[in-house]
Parts: structure tokens; sequence; C-alpha cells
């Protein structure tokens, strides 16, 4: 019989998860890390940065953020390395005031962000970079994780922010609000293709001295990456456990229809070539004061490449060869 393990887990995206989070939420609920012999315990925090700290002041083992932070933690020589995607996009809307009616009049509004250099900022900042807005005529405000981000909207203390498709979708359905989609989610993966999401990361130490937890958590994470996929039901009933938003049984089968389309799911843990290098040229154009790091300075891809030793590659939507 396999020895359980156990393995501290951070949450960056806070007390809940959306669609954005629900790989993480799936292994999980999903019984995958349990079936690895994984014993996993979460702590929420608001936002990447929080996360990865704390992982570095070993408070916990094993960060979820934005993959932002952890560049950004690496390129000033912490050593912190990315093991798994549990997402290739984000799954979120452009939210706006009702006298806000074209991405041309987003220039001088309040834009409200979890923290500056969280992952809602990294992709706030491309929204902003492919709109053609200077990032100075945006008005940046730190609130917090999307409850606090919703609740700032709905008071009208801020005017633009990127929600996720699940707390749009709810939001647009209540007449009781004047609050609107400006950008959909398929309108921004055109704009902005190559989009930051979650990763798990952790230390070099850790990573040296815990390899079988992170080997069972890599498998967890991408099987439950291809349950979501490949199964609506298993999208459902990890949604109706996690999602505290509720939308329309019709709306819950479109935004997954959406995310398996758009190839949302690292169905193979998503550390390719193509992608990291059109994630990292980004990251570094949005940051260029920072000093450049590689790849293989920031990834540990064996953690991947052993999972998929043990468990297939399997065909994925817009994915770059390994």
């Amino acid at each position: 019989m396999t020895k359980t393990l156990p393995i501290r887990m951070v949450a960056g995206s806070g007390p809940t998860f959306g669609v954005d989070d629900l790989a993480c939420a799936a292994a999980t609920h999903l019984g995958c890390w349990e079936e690895e012999g994984l014993d996993v315990t979460w702590t929420p925090v608001h936002g990447g940065v929080a996360a990865m700290q704390s992982v570095l002041n070993g408070e916990t083992d094993v960060s979820y953020g934005g993959l932002g932070p952890v560049l950004k933690f690496r390129a000033e020589s912490q050593p912190v390395h990315i093991i798994v995607s549990m997402a290739r996009a984000l799954a979120q809307n452009l939210f706006v005031q009702p006298d806000i009616t074209s991405p041309e009049e987003l220039r001088g509004k309040s834009w409200a962000i979890d923290g500056f250099g969280a992952l809602s900022h990294h992709m706030a900042r491309l929204v902003v970079r492919a709109l053609k807005i200077g990032e100075e005529e945006i008005d940046w405000q730190a609130v917090g994780p999307p409850p606090e981000r919703i609740a700032n909207l709905l008071a009208g203390t801020i005017d633009v922010s990127l929600i996720r498709v699940e707390e749009a979708t709810s939001l647009d359905s209540d007449t009781s609000n004047d609050l609107h989609t400006l950008l959909g989610f398929a309108e921004l993966k055109e704009l902005v293709p190559v989009q930051p999401h979650g990763v798990l990361a952790t230390t070099e130490t850790y990573e040296q001295a815990h390899p079988e937890e992170l080997h069972r958590l890599t498998r967890g994470m991408i099987r439950a990456s291809r349950a979501l996929n490949d199964d609506f039901e298993n999208f459902r009933k990890v949604y109706d456990h996690n999602v505290t938003v509720k939308v329309d049984d019709e709306k819950i089968h479109d935004i997954w229809q959406k995310e398996t389309d758009s190839g949302g799911f690292a169905v193979n843990g998503e550390l390719t070539n193509g992608h990291w290098k059109n994630q990292m040229e980004l990251f570094y154009e949005l940051n260029s004061e920072l000093p450049e790091i590689s790849r293989d300075d920031v990834i540990a891809e064996n953690f991947v490449m052993r999972a998929l030793e043990d468990l297939g590659i399997q065909p994925a939507q817009d994915e770059p060869g390994f």
C-alpha cells in the first residue's frame, strides 16, 4: 500500500475557486491527489505574490498563483521553480460601469486589480497594451481578490475590472445592476492570445527534498485537467461544489465549451518550449527593468515529463509540440 504523504498548498486565489482555478479544485474534489497518495491541505492568501512568499517563508510547500510572480521572484534570484501549469489561459471578462461603451473610453478610468504584480494586474497590462492605451492612462487600484473587486464595481467606486467569466455571467443576468461586459472571454482571447495563467511552484530546497510528493502532485494535476476537459459532468460536479457564483445550467455548459474549444485546460501540464518562450518574452516586455532569466532557470520540467511518461500525451487544442 502506498504511503500517504502530506503537502501544504497555498492558494493565491484566496478562499474561493473560480473557473480559472478549477483544475486545483478538481484535483482535490475528484480525488486525483488522494488517489496519488497525497494529503493536501490548503491555505488561502490574496494574490500570487503572497502565495509565493508563503512558500519562501517555509509556511507552505507549494504555491498556486499566476506565473508572473514566480518569474519575478526568480529574476530577483529567489530559488523558486515552476513544477506544472494548471491552465493555459484565463477565463475572464472585462467588466465595466454603464457609461463605458467602447475600449477607447477606458483611458483615465480606475481599474481594480488584486495587487501589483498579481495575475489580474499582469493580464490587465496585456489588455491595455493590446488596446494601445498607455499604462499611465489607467488609474490602477489594488483592492483584492474577485469578491472585493466586484463589491467595488457594484458600489461604483471602481470603473473597470477583469472578473471571472462565471461572475460576469451572473452579474450580466442580474437586473439590479447596470454593469456590463465590455470584452468577453472570446474577445479577450483574440485580443491577447498569449495569456498569463496559474502554475504550481515551489522552492529548490523543497524540490530536492520531496521529489516524490511533487511527482504525485503533478500527475494528479494533469489528471484533474484532463477530467475537466474531457467530461462536462466532471466540470459541473466540481463547479457546483467549489464555485459560489451560481449561473444557469446552459451557461455553465457554455463556459465549459469555451474552455475546451480554446484549449484552456493544461491537459499535458503545459511546460512546452513554444508556449513558455512566448510567455517569457511578453513578461520581459512588460518588466524590462528585471534581469532576464531563461526557461531552464525557472522551470523544473522533469516532473511533467515523468507524468507524461506515466499518463501519455493527450492531443490538445492549439498546444505547441514538445
